[in-house]
């Protein structure tokens, strides 16, 4: 059995190597090109929280909707060198930047909404990616199946992480855990009303993590953000 101390050497060193591969994806890549794939990057402190979560539920299996640079899924493998990984990135220019990939993360150049995914995962980890309603376009037959899927209509006003929480979390297994990182505008915003009465009618919610606007969270970006821990 692994003690504290060495769990947090483990996760440290992945940490490193992963916000290595941020800093030279964010110098040598646009940032018009960040924006069109709304990408904003997990620091790796919130990155080991996040971790703790759904690691506390012992998974065997981890989904990871929006890989990125694989920060998360390298936090979650310090606990479980084990733990069967599939990721989902869109973006290629994104993977050529991230770490090295253990053999047992399966990782799929798609779009995770547009993927007709039959598993379910004992655990879910990500930082989907932050696109307001206005820019989305090309989603109508997901949203539409998204909102039958979960059972409550999703509005064309909701922001894309909406649609990756909502499918995320379908996708999960009875007593699975996931932590979803997103914005905090989601708790006052008008869009994501049917979205809160689906998480606390069904009790998926198990509690929010929110750092304000001063909190620093993100490198060079002073904004809210909030942590969702739930459980199915």
């Amino acid at each position: 059995m692994q003690t504290a101390a060495q769990d947090s050497i483990r996760s440290t060193a992945h940490a490193v190597t992963a916000t290595t591969a941020e800093m030279n994806y964010s110098r040598e890549v646009p940032a018009e090109h960040r924006r069109k794939f709304g990408q904003v990057f997990t620091p790796p402190r919130l990155a080991g929280l996040m971790a703790d979560w759904v690691m506390g539920g012992f998974p065997k299996s981890l989904l990871e909707p929006a890989y990125g640079t694989g920060v998360l899924a390298a936090a979650c493998l310090a606990y479980n060198s084990e733990l069967n990984v599939t990721a989902y990135e869109i973006d290629q220019s994104v993977l050529d930047f991230a770490r090295e990939t253990p053999s047992q993360i399966n990782i799929y150049n798609r779009d995770f909404l547009r993927e007709d995914i039959s598993d379910r995962f004992d655990a879910v980890i990500m930082n989907p990616p932050y696109i307001r309603h206005r820019e989305i376009s090309g989603y109508d037959k997901e949203l539409s199946a998204l909102s039958a899927m979960a059972g409550f209509a999703i509005p064309k006003s909701a922001n894309l992480y909406i649609y990756f929480a909502v499918k995320s979390l379908e996708l999960l297994r009875q007593d699975g855990r996931a932590a979803i990182l997103i914005p905090a505008e989601w708790m006052s915003a008008n869009f994501s009303k049917s979205f809160k009465s689906y998480l606390l009618d069904r009790g998926i919610l198990k509690g929010v993590i929110t750092f304000s606007n001063c909190s620093n969270v993100f490198d060079n970006a002073l904004t809210t953000a909030s942590v969702l821990l739930c459980q199915k």
